[in-house]
């Protein structure tokens, strides 16, 4: 076997399965997947490590598998995480110019502050992401740093998504024992996010919600920039469970009625049963589809209201998003469900389109790849990069962009 060089590996710790994917630099200098691989969680519970032995031992299985299919050793990993303690925090910081331009070192004097103010408060907190949302030049929104122009006061606002230091600590110990060394920890909702502007690159203001199996994440975006992220403890799974206990129904015989049965049809008008044929594990009782639908729509109004309708910073900015996306990971769900989602978003509805969308397992993973090959225009500091100060390294990128 080779030693890989060129080749970058990334791996998304999900809720109930890890995916890989291998991506490489071709002769155009785009990145493309060499290979990608879905692989059974094992000893990891909503992203965090419940169980080490069983977790290190999956994952050397997937990458002797990896290596052995693609002919290349790995040392390094980039590491994508979805936690619900992963946490968003804003801050927007001012520096008087007395009529003088703006330089680079007023912008890194801005970020220094935001910084280390986020660092004294947070501090069993290690951050992942720094992100620009907004420059403000004299009370003036400004699309980029306004470099060489003169002004009175300069603004900028920044977003910081932040994990607990143990939290990583637990992360680079276990792939550290698959003699892996962990490039850099990267945040599944900032990188899901850049593929999806990747895609839609013309949207500025606009809410993503993605229910997932275990977790509910609510990413709110200004000026194409992440500016708020919620991760809440429950998702999809949690109907399928409401069903199970208040029907004594078992989870294969819920998940093929959720495949067949359009839950979005008017079944509460029509009193037909479900048919025996569902009762695979269990004994069969007469229930209702309307009784079926009605615990369904309970679960939903619940978690619409938590993670959108009772969300305050969406609220806030309910006159400036222009769309939500609300993606499912679950396809039954999003085929035969969807709609109710649609119905009791109760406060956009009528000010904000919606469109349901249906979640790719590796949108997570392309989105790395941008980041990792070309870097993300919003983000301030990258913190993979050691032989430079990090400031100085986002500059050296970052205004070298702004200038060409």
């Amino acid at each position: 076997m080779i030693k890989a060089d060129k080749e970058k590996l990334v791996v998304e710790i999900d809720n109930d399965q890890i995916n890989y994917a291998v991506f490489i630099l071709n002769e155009k200098l785009n990145y493309e997947i060499l290979f990608k691989k879905n692989s059974k969680n094992a000893g990891l519970d909503k992203g965090k490590i419940s169980n080490f032995i069983e977790a290190k031992n999956k994952i050397n299985d997937d990458l002797e598998e990896i290596e052995k299919k693609t002919g290349k050793i790995f040392e390094n990993i980039f590491v994508i995480i979805n936690q619900t303690e992963i946490s968003s925090t804003n801050f927007t910081v001012f520096k008087k110019l007395g009529g003088s331009k703006v330089e680079k070192r007023d912008i890194e004097y801005i970020l220094n502050e935001a910084k280390n103010s986020v660092a004294n408060n947070q501090k069993s907190n290690s951050i992942l992401h720094i992100l620009n949302s907004n420059y403000i030049l004299d009370k003036t929104a400004q699309e980029g740093p306004p470099l060489n122009v003169f002004g009175d006061q300069l603004g900028l606002h920044t977003t910081f998504i932040s994990v607990p230091k143990n939290n990583l600590k637990n992360i680079y110990s276990l792939f550290e024992n698959c003699d892996l060394k962990v490039q850099r920890v990267i945040s599944k909702q900032f990188v899901f996010g850049i593929d999806f502007l990747k895609k839609n690159n013309h949207l500025k203001n606009f809410l993503i919600v993605n229910f997932e199996k275990q977790l509910t994440n609510v990413s709110l975006y200004d000026s194409s920039s992440l500016v708020s992220l919620r991760i809440i403890p429950f998702g999809t799974n949690s109907i399928y469970n409401d069903v199970a206990q208040l029907c004594s129904l078992k989870i294969n015989e819920i998940d093929n009625l959720f495949n067949e049965i359009n839950f979005n049809s008017s079944l509460d008008k029509e009193k037909s049963y479900i048919e025996k044929k569902f009762f695979t594990e269990t004994e069969y009782k007469k229930l209702t589809l309307s009784f079926v639908k009605d615990i369904v729509n309970a679960r939903i109004k619940e978690m619409t209201n938590y993670s959108i309708n009772m969300n305050k910073e969406a609220s806030f900015m309910l006159d400036k998003i222009s769309k939500i996306y609300v993606f499912f990971q679950d396809e039954s769900i999003y085929k035969n469900l969807g709609e109710l989602f649609n119905k009791n978003l109760i406060n956009f509805s009528n000010k904000s389109g919606i469109e349901l969308m249906s979640n790719n397992d590796f949108s997570a993973l392309s989105g790395a790849a941008e980041l990792i090959f070309k870097g993300w225009h919003r983000e301030a500091i990258p913190l993979t990069v050691k032989k430079r100060s990090m400031i100085s390294s986002f500059f050296s990128r970052f205004f070298r962009k702004h200038t060409l």
